[in-house]
Parts: structure tokens; C-alpha cells; sequence
């Protein structure tokens, strides 16, 4: 029996984020090892394949959040929403496979061998199971669990790349070692769940249906629209630049920390109350007021510092990556505020308008990115990307205004950008007059200098900031 309707947001946010920020950790370390380890190419076909794997599974991904839906809401039985899903992905794994063999020349050419084309079908497999489980594990009302979970796979899964690379796998092993720590988390994932599939009703299918027909594509575009960066620079440019490209990103990943915590707990919390008829605008605006908390210092001390960055952490090969850094920490900063929204749209019941909008941000972003790659190469890129990004904000925002009560733009919200903006003068002045960055100990002080003057600002100007940490300490202490 799922236990959404009474989940504390603040707790779970804050112990997904604790997850969240050892898998970033993890990430970030796995990647700057991958990229002194394989180079720039070598780096590139990994993130070519994962990307591939990442669109295709959002079929099933889609699935499990119909599935987190369903069983979060009240009085549903979850074992047949898990068979449902785990029918569904044998069968499209099976039909990818299939496609993969009568494409053969075609991934084979793309993806650079044999290996790493058929490692995105094991990957999709893997992803796919991992996925469904998660998902209902959260939607039962411990989405912070699930959370840790995915944790303990980002462990398993640097330790099985760095033994496959060790025994001469190169990119192929870094693959294979995301797909082995992913099933083996799977595992576990089921074991803690404690739900057992059964022979599904037809009742339970049609209701998985109905939100899936509109979650599933959402997802698909979603993840398209994500990736595409990265498939439109392989096909044009080459897998150098995807190796840069993934450099910088990781730099930026910790900004989407806080704001896939919170989106996970918005949507269990949103799906619970609405299904009793309560409005979720309180939710929603709590959500946003601190969904960019870490993504805003992130943009604006990479705005300081872009050059710094990158040659200090991933060497002097990726000393022209600093204005690709800079966009790609903008971006998450309208992509935090998004994934809330898209929380609370499907909270709501109302996955189809989550739909339109990706379909229409997809198009522009795919129209942008081909018409910018050929004359700007991977800036081009990054530009429509961050240009979408804001477009679709202004979407929800209209859509907010007329069926939420009201834009979603709080003094929270203004208060990071401003503690941003003084953060920002901080390091500039910093690096300028006192500190000259030569190594990763200068680097740490001047991080040291901006993390201290952003969250003193913020503590200095908002009083809602000081009592949201107050209160949501006091629902981790309690339980």
C-alpha cells in the first residue's frame, strides 16, 4: 500500500539529494578518469552509446513512471502494474534486437564497431528492468530509497568500469561495466521492494495504459531532446567533440542535483494529494523556490571561471572547453525548474500537455541545432540547447498562470540569483587581485570563497530559506 499522500517533502528530498550527491561525486570522478584514461575520442563513443541507450530506454522509463503513478495513488494493488512492465520491456528489448541485426551496417558504421553497437541493446535490457523497479519502489512511497539505491549502482557501476578497463575492454568495457552494475542493482532493487508479479488484469493494463500513452512518448522526447547534443555532434563533428562536450556537462552536473530530488518527491507527493482532490499549487511553488539552488552558484561560478575549470580538472586538452562550460551550466538552470513542472503536470493526471509542450520544444531544438552545428560546430549546439531549455519554462509558466493559480516565480527564487550575482563579483575579484589558479588547491579556495559568500548571502537576505532548512532538518531528525 503506498504511503504518497502523507510523504514529508522535505525529508525525502533531503535524503535523495544525500544519494544524489554521491552518485554526481562518483560520476564526476568516473568521467575525469575516463577522460585521461580514453581521451577525447575514446570518451566520446562511451557517450555516444549511452545516449542511444538512454532515448531507447525511455520506453521503458516511461513505463515505470506509469507505473510510479498508478501504485502511488490510494488503494492500488502494485503486482499487476509489475508484471505489466516487465512483459512490455521483454518484448520491446527483444523487437531492438531484431532491428539492431537488419541495421547492422548502419550502427555498426555509426557507433565504430560491432561491440559497442550491440552493447546499446545489453545496456537498453539492463536499464529497462532496472528502471520498472525503481519506480514502483518509489511509487510506493519511498522515493528517497529508490533514490539510494541508484546510489549504490553509481558505486558498483565506476567499480566493474575501471576493472574492464583494466583487462583492455577500453570504451566497450566502460559500456559493459554501467550494464552489469545495473542488472546487479535491479536485483537488489527487487529484493527491497518485496512485490511479486502476477498474471496482470486487464483492468490494471488499461489504467497503465492510459497515463503510459502520454508518459511514454513524453519520456522518449524528453530523453531525445536531452541526447540530442550529443547524437547531432557524433554525426556531424566527430567523437572528439562528444568527448568535450561530456567534460564539460559533468562539470556542471552537480546544478541538476537538488532538482531531480525534489522532482522525484513532487511527483509521488503531487500524484497522492491530487488523487484525493486536493489542489498541489502549494507543493509546486515550494518545489520551484528551491529547485535551482544549486544549479544558479553552479552558472554563475563557471561564468567566473570557465577556463580555470576545465584545465585544472580535466587538462590542458579541453583548454578551449570554457565558453562550452558556461552553456552548459545556463542550461540546467531552466532544466531544474522544468522537471518540477513535468512533476506536477503528470501529478495531476494531465501527462498529454507535458507531451505537446516536448513535442514542440523537441522540433525548434532539432531545427536549432542542425542549423547552428555546420557553422558553429559544438557552440552551436550547446546554443539551441539553452535557448529550448528557456523556451520551454515559458511554456509551463503560461500553463502554471492559467490552470495552476497563478506563474510560478517566487522571492526565493530571486534571492538565489541575486546571492548568484554576488558570488559571481566574489570569485571574479578573487582570481583578479588575490589568488591566480594553478592547481586543484587554488581551485579549492576560490570554490571555497563562492560556496561561502552564495549561502551567506542567501542566509543574509531570505527568511524563507532559513526556515525551509529549519523545518525539513526537523523531518530528517524525526523520521
Amino acid at each position: 500500500m503506498s504511503k504518497s499522500k502523507s510523504l514529508k517533502m522535505g525529508r525525502e528530498v533531503i535524503l535523495s539529494l544525500g544519494s544524489d550527491v554521491v552518485m554526481s561525486l562518483i560520476g564526476f570522478v568516473g568521467i575525469v578518469a575516463f577522460a585521461r584514461l580514453l581521451g577525447d575520442v575514446g570518451l566520446g563513443e562511451y557517450r555516444t552509446v549511452v545516449a542511444v541507450a538512454m532515448v531507447l530506454g525511455q520506453v521503458a522509463n516511461g513505463t515505470g513512471w506509469a507505473i510510479r503513478k498508478r501504485v502511488s495513488e490510494v488503494g492500488v494493488d502494485p503486482r499487476d502494474y509489475l508484471s505489466t512492465g516487465l512483459i512490455f520491456h521483454a518484448a520491446f528489448t527483444l523487437c531492438l534486437l531484431v532491428a539492431f541485426a537488419l541495421l547492422n551496417p548502419f550502427v555498426v558504421d555509426y557507433f565504430g564497431s560491432v561491440e559497442l553497437a550491440y552493447a546499446v541493446v545489453l545496456l537498453v535490457a539492463a536499464l529497462g528492468v532496472f528502471e520498472i523497479l525503481t519506480h514502483l519502489y518509489a511509487g510506493l512511497g519511498y522515493p528517497a530509497n529508490a533514490s539510494w539505491i541508484d546510489a549504490v549502482r553509481s558505486v558498483l557501476t565506476l567499480g566493474f568500469q575501471i576493472l574492464f578497463i583494466v583487462w583492455g575492454l577500453g570504451s566497450f568495457g566502460v559500456v559493459a561495466g554501467l550494464a552489469v552494475a545495473t542488472f546487479a542493482s535491479a536485483g537488489i532493487t527487487a529484493v527491497v521492494a518485496s512485490v511479486y508479479p502476477r498474471i496482470p488484469t486487464w483492468s490494471s493494463v488499461s489504467r497503465l495504459y492510459e497515463f503510459g500513452k502520454w508518459n511514454v512518448p513524453t519520456q522518449l522526447l524528453r530523453s531525445f531532446d536531452s541526447q540530442l547534443d550529443v547524437l547531432i555532434l557524433r554525426l556531424a563533428v566527430g567523437a572528439g567533440p562528444v568527448g568535450i562536450y561530456t567534460a564539460a556537462a559533468t562539470a556542471s552536473m552537480p546544478g541538476t542535483m537538488l532538482g531531480g530530488s525534489i522532482k522525484d518527491a513532487l511527483s509521488v507527493k503531487s500524484s497522492g494529494v491530487s488523487s484525493s482532490g486536493e489542489p498541489i499549487r502549494a507543493d509546486l511553488v515550494n518545489s520551484v523556490s528551491y529547485a535551482g539552488l544549486l544549479s544558479i552558484p553552479i552558472f554563475f561560478g563557471a561564468a567566473a571561471i570557465p577556463r580555470e575549470l576545465m584545465v585544472t580538472v580535466f587538462g590542458g586538452d579541453f583548454s578551449a572547453a570554457g565558453p562550452a562550460l558556461v552553456g552548459l551550466t545556463l542550461a540546467p538552470v531552466a532544466g531544474v525548474y522544468i522537471g518540477a513542472f513535468e512533476a506536477a503536470v503528470e501529478g495531476i493526471d494531465r501527462p498529454e500537455v507535458a507531451l505537446r509542450i516536448r513535442l514542440v520544444s523537441t522540433a525548434v531544438h532539432l531545427i536549432l541545432s542542425f542549423a547552428l552545428v555546420w557553422q558553429f560546430e559544438l557552440l552551436g549546439v550547446i546554443a539551441a540547447m539553452v535557448l529550448t531549455n528557456w523556451l520551454v519554462l515559458a511554456a509551463y509558466q503560461f500553463f502554471a498562470h492559467r490552470h495552476l493559480g497563478g506563474v510560478a516565480v517566487t522571492r526565493p527564487m530571486l534571492a538565489q540569483f541575486a546571492s548568484g550575482a554576488v558570488m559571481f563579483a566574489a570569485v571574479e575579484l578573487t582570481t583578479r587581485y588575490v589568488v591566480t589558479i594553478t592547481s586543484w588547491v587554488w581551485l579549492s579556495v576560490v570554490l571555497a570563497v563562492g560556496v561561502v559568500t552564495y549561502f551567506g548571502s542567501l542566509i543574509v537576505v531570505s527568511r524563507h530559506f532559513r526556515e525551509t532548512v529549519y523545518g525539513s532538518l526537523q523531518d530528517v531528525l524525526e523520521g
